[in-house]
């Protein structure tokens, strides 16, 4: 198994592919939905409650699938995880990825796990935002996922992982209602919430563009255009709900 060092520096090379810095927060489905040196497609649909996501690669081909019924903030991180399946793992054709993070799981699926934390919040990031053990509080907790936009449940491990939490405070803090107590502090609830149900199905990235490049060429009629992207829950571009809805309002 890769060392978290190893994993921590590959992180920090994908950041720098992206021309990102090793201590901002990312906006990982802006970065990756444009990173059109890969061919990546992200699709979103409710699924199991067990399955945070998946992915297949075949060729230069990549779908990744995120559960939209878990949290935004566990969206991110299952971003972060399914890229180190399909950028990093040898042979890799399809994985499933189990919701939880505990220790039992399969060594490709720790490594992926740790990769995507320090994706998100590389090892110097978070030593920076707070490096005293004794300074984790709740507040100080919300305060730093809010400000890497990671779920409450990744950024609880993070620190266990780091021994900046012990176990026992990490499973006080997991019983929490979370979005009540960042509300409190000001914050908005969006982190800790699933996509809004209109949305839970959707599809951004490569398979869109491909459509329309074809499309574009004349390879496809407009009535198969329109197929493929309600096929791919995309019937806000094919029936222009954005530009309705601004005509509504003006």
């Amino acid at each position: 198994m890769k060392t978290a060092q190893e994993l921590n520096s590959l992180a920090l090379r994908t950041r720098r592919l992206w021309s990102e810095d090793g201590y901002s927060p990312i906006d990982i489905f802006a970065i990756v939905n444009g990173w059109k040196d890969k061919k990546i497609t992200i699709v979103k649909y409710p699924m199991s409650s067990r399955i945070s996501g998946m992915c297949t690669k075949e060729k230069e081909d990549i779908v990744i699938c995120i559960n939209s019924k878990t949290s935004y903030g566990r969206q991110r991180f299952t971003l972060a995880h399914e890229l180190y399946h399909v950028l990093y793992e040898e042979g890799m054709q399809r994985v499933i990825c189990d919701m939880s993070m505990n220790s039992d799981k399969s060594e490709s699926e720790r490594e992926a796990d740790q990769f995507a934390s320090y994706l998100l919040m590389p090892y110097d990031a978070l030593l920076e935002y707070e490096h005293d053990k004794e300074k984790w509080s709740l507040e100080k907790i919300i305060d730093a996922e809010q400000f890497f936009q990671v779920s409450h449940q990744a950024m609880l491990h993070r620190l266990v992982c780091d021994n900046l939490l012990s176990d026992s405070i990490a499973d006080k803090y997991k019983k929490l209602t979370v979005s009540t107590v960042a509300a409190r502090l000001g914050y908005g609830k969006e982190l800790y919430f699933s996509t809004e149900e209109k949305k839970q199905f959707f599809t951004t990235g490569e398979y869109i563009r491909k459509v329309e490049r074809i499309a574009e060429k004349d390879l496809i009629s407009e009535g198969r255009r329109e197929e493929l992207l309600l096929e791919a829950y995309r019937a806000d571009i094919v029936y222009n709900y954005d530009e309705e809805e601004a005509n509504l309002n003006d």
